[in-house]
């Protein structure tokens, strides 16, 4: 029973040491994280090494596969950069074993853990809020070295109460591995938990081997979980993790003697001995890098692959708008960002049109609508986040408080009949529209643009008050029908409000950009 406690113990610090730690360096890897993805996730090479170094550096692969979904949503990565970014994440997970065998087992740590662990709290606790973080990824260090000791302790007692040596059966081994990373929900930690026990005696090398091939499949739960009710790049971004990881472990079974010798062969050639610990951080990087290589030199049919198993369907302007992009404030309110703005460029085609032809699409209002409301539901999802985040998401809320004046505005009787009633001002800005239409995706032009709204708006506040002033006089004076007047004043007024509501959109949407 105590030896039970030991190890269940030890996993539980182990893991707790790993959020920790994850957490941390993800909040101070962000901004890092955001310029590299944006930068030097290009094409399939380059995606696969951001995947493999931010892995690395954030020890967390559903972290990265996360972060991935999020800059996909956001327009930061194509799908088919988001493939290379997920299968380098795998090579990055690899980082753990190699951690866990050269200082977990070849450095006394455990008498080092407590006090690391008090300084990293005393950091946490003291540092000023910008750098505290530091505190928490020592304070995790600590925790994750005095798992693995307790998990030792465990062990040894393990490897006299029970033998392992008749499990042989190697698709039963790969099952109990992907069923270690379901249960412990971190691959890292089933991990280190069967080095310690390879480190500890209680399961032989082989078997170990089998166990890690096992893991590196567990860990596509949390992606398949993360893709439930999500949008459609969260579905592919799952896919790609299932059917990569699955893939690889096939790859890995079909190869394992010859993965298995240039294992023992690296292993002599680095220690000139063979070295268990590290053999197993050895085979997990090799059939991880050997999936890597065959998945990348069929890039092409893989991503149609899973085009066409995940095709996309649902409102197009909002289908990346996740519960699981949410956790990442930033990058949802650039996903946010990108919804709006496509938003908008539909909401400038309805408008050319209604100016032009007193045309309106119901059913786009409607699903525009719909969009809308998605967004707000979602901005709600939203919880803590930095001051500058704070700000766009003001600027944000405001965009989207124009955008449903615009659309009350499309859907206002008068909007049918303003272009026959007042052609001339109708006519007189529809090149502007026109010029929206071509420029509102590009974000260098949302300066200018809004530039020439606002000085339309103004030269169309001007002639409304002159106008409306005119028509009331002439009905005063019996030169006009009364029905008439009222008509043509009241589309002067939604001209007027259609132009303003357009040029406030369009400078809070820029407004946004900047913050």
């Amino acid at each position: 029973m105590v030896m039970m406690l030991a190890i269940l113990g030890g996993i539980g610090l182990f893991l707790l040491g790993m959020q920790m730690m994850t957490g941390a360096l993800k909040e101070l890897a962000g901004d890092f994280i955001k310029v590299w993805m944006n930068r030097f996730a290009g094409g399939t090479g380059r995606a696969i090494f951001s995947g493999a170094l931010i892995t690395a550096i954030i020890q967390s692969s559903t972290a990265v596969t996360l972060l991935t979904i999020g800059f996909v949503s956001a327009g930061l990565l194509s799908f088919a950069q988001s493939v290379g970014v997920i299968m380098g994440a795998n090579i990055g997970s690899t980082s753990t074993g190699w951690l866990v065998s050269l200082i977990g087992f070849k450095v006394d740590l455990q008498s080092w853990a407590l006090p690391i662990v008090g300084f990293g709290v005393l950091m946490k606790t003291f540092l000023p809020e910008r750098i505290n973080a530091y505190g928490s990824v020592l304070a995790g260090f600590g925790l994750l070295f005095l798992g693995i000791g307790v998990l030792q302790e465990g062990m040894a007692e393990l490897q006299n109460a029970v033998s392992f040596s008749g499990l042989t059966n190697i698709f039963l081994l790969v099952f109990l591995g992907a069923l270690m990373t379901i249960i412990m929900q971190s691959s890292s930690a089933a991990v280190a938990t069967t080095l310690t026990a390879l480190f500890s005696g209680v399961i032989e090398f082989e078997q170990a081997a089998y166990l890690v091939i096992g893991q590196n499949v567990g860990t596509t739960l949390t992606a398949i979980l993360a893709a439930i009710g999500a949008g459609t790049a969260a579905k592919r971004a799952g896919m790609t993790h299932v059917l990569f990881n699955a893939g690889t472990a096939v790859i890995a079974l079909m190869l394992a003697p010859q993965l298995l010798q240039a294992t023992s062969a690296i292993s002599h050639l680095l220690f000139e001995e063979f070295d268990a610990a590290f053999g197993i951080a050895i085979f997990h990087t090799l059939f991880n890098v050997l999936g890597v290589l065959v998945f990348a030199l069929l890039i092409r049919p893989f991503i149609r692959l899973i085009e066409k198993l995940v095709p996309e369907k649902g409102n197009p302007f909002v289908q990346h708008l996740n519960p699981q992009v949410a956790r990442l404030p930033e990058v949802a309110l650039e996903a946010v960002h990108q919804s709006i703005q496509a938003i908008l460029i539909e909401l400038v085609e309805s408008m050319r049109m209604v100016l032009r032809d007193g045309i309106i699409d119901r059913k786009n209002i409607h699903i525009l609508r719909e969009a809308a409301m998605e967004i707000r539901t979602f901005l709600n999802q939203i919880q803590t986040m930095p001051h500058e985040a704070f700000q766009r998401h003001v600027q944000i809320l405001y965009t989207l408080d124009h955008v449903d004046r615009l659309l009350q505005k499309l859907e206002e009787p008068i909007a049918r009949e303003a272009y026959m009633v007042h052609p001339g001002i109708a006519g007189r800005w529809m090149p502007l529209f026109d010029k929206a239409q071509m420029q509102l995706g590009e974000v260098e032009r949302l300066p200018e643009l809004a530039q020439e709204f606002g000085k339309a708006s103004e030269e169309m506040a001007q002639e409304r008050k002159a106008r409306r002033n005119e028509y009331y006089v002439r009905a005063a004076r019996n030169e006009a029908e009364l029905a008439t007047v009222l008509k043509k004043v009241d589309a002067l007024l939604w001209l007027d409000r259609l132009i303003y509501q357009a040029w406030r959109a369009i400078a809070r949407l820029e407004k946004a950009q900047r913050t």
